[in-house]
């Protein structure tokens, strides 16, 4: 048995106190699945209940917030393995005025507000769930078609129509960056009244090192940023912030109100330990890359996380690959992964 529960678990952790061991979790897409919420149910408490994860980080279609803002998608069919093939919308035609701000109630976001609750009421409350979001830039992006930039994808931003905006409607984008923020305010307190613990909200690869000047990141990226989960904290609600891939500057997150930073400590950023140096009050999240899972690498799975676990014995930290899983990860790779940790 267990020294601690998994909210004791975390808690601890997020106090800078060094539990029994580091809380572990991880995700990654489900294709098909995520397109009807019943199923999505199905598999994220199917997830939890073989893995056993300290928390539940929910994984809804990475779309989900476009489908708010009228685009459609057939979820049979995926480009990428994780992207939904984009039926009907916009179809790259930028027109920043339909982004008004949208009712709580809205269906695509009613339907995660109920998906959330059903996932808390089935394991009694006992254990922490967070929702999943995207920065509000990112919903434009998708919206639009932009250049997608996540991981170690390389990104050119004079291929991005997201500087073009930049560049020709400054207050339109900024209007709609804020619109789309009230909306997610308003949403994140219909997903708290259901029992949500906290966001799991990911600002992708906004920041990374030579895309956005550190002026754009400020007003199209962060400032919309900490609107948001300050309205988020008021509420008592935690934030993991997840910065994604290479270059991703972790150091710029370090006063914002999130509890949690998630990034990559593998791709030219700084480890676990360097963190301790600016993160202070907030706690790391990561230690095993995600890119070798979806390979049969088991063996190297193990070994990488117990090096984790040797290396960060004196850190309070949560234990995660960098990134989502790949869709073709075997049970055998995640429970060398789950079961480095006893």
């Amino acid at each position: 048995m267990d020294k601690y529960s998994k909210r004791e678990r975390l808690a601890m952790t997020l106090k800078g106190i060094i539990p029994d061991r580091p809380p572990i979790t991880a995700y990654r897409h489900f294709p098909v699945d995520e397109g009807k919420k019943d199923r999505l149910i199905d598999v994220m408490i199917k997830w939890q209940e073989e893995y056993d994860w300290d928390f539940i980080k929910l994984h809804p279609p990475a779309v989900y917030m476009q489908e708010v803002w009228g685009d459609t998608f057939d979820f049979d069919n995926y480009y990428q393995e994780v992207f939904p093939t984009k039926t009907g919308n916009t179809h790259g035609e930028v027109n920043l005025s339909m982004f008004t701000p949208q009712n709580a109630e809205n269906p695509y976001l009613a339907e995660q507000v109920d998906m959330v609750h059903q996932v808390v009421e089935h394991f009694h409350k006992e254990i922490p769930v967070f929702q999943t979001m995207f920065t509000p830039l990112q919903t434009i992006s998708g919206v639009f078609d932009c250049q997608f930039i996540r991981r170690h994808f390389p990104a050119d931003r004079n291929q991005n129509d997201i500087f073009k905006m930049i560049k020709d409607e400054p207050k339109a984008l900024q209007e709609a960056l804020y619109n789309i923020t009230q909306t997610y305010i308003a949403y994140w307190k219909k997903l708290h009244d259901a029992g949500a613990d906290g966001l799991f909200y990911a600002g992708v690869s906004w920041a990374r090192e030579g895309l956005m000047t550190m002026e754009e990141w400020e007003t199209y990226v962060a400032q919309y940023d900490r609107m948001f989960l300050n309205e988020v904290h008021k509420d008592g609600g935690l934030v993991i912030y997840h910065t994604c891939g290479i270059t991703s500057n972790p150091q710029r997150f370090a006063g914002f109100p999130i509890d949690i930073l998630h990034w990559d400590q593998g791709a030219q950023n700084p480890s676990i330990k360097d963190s301790l140096s600016f993160l202070k009050r907030i706690t790391p999240m990561g230690g095993v890359d995600e890119m070798i899972f979806g390979n049969h690498a088991e063996a190297k799975i193990k070994e990488l996380t117990e090096k984790c676990l040797e290396e960060n014995k004196n850190v309070p930290y949560i234990l995660a690959p960098y990134c989502s899983v790949s869709v073709h990860s075997s049970d055998a790779e995640l429970r060398a992964f789950r079961d480095a940790v006893k």
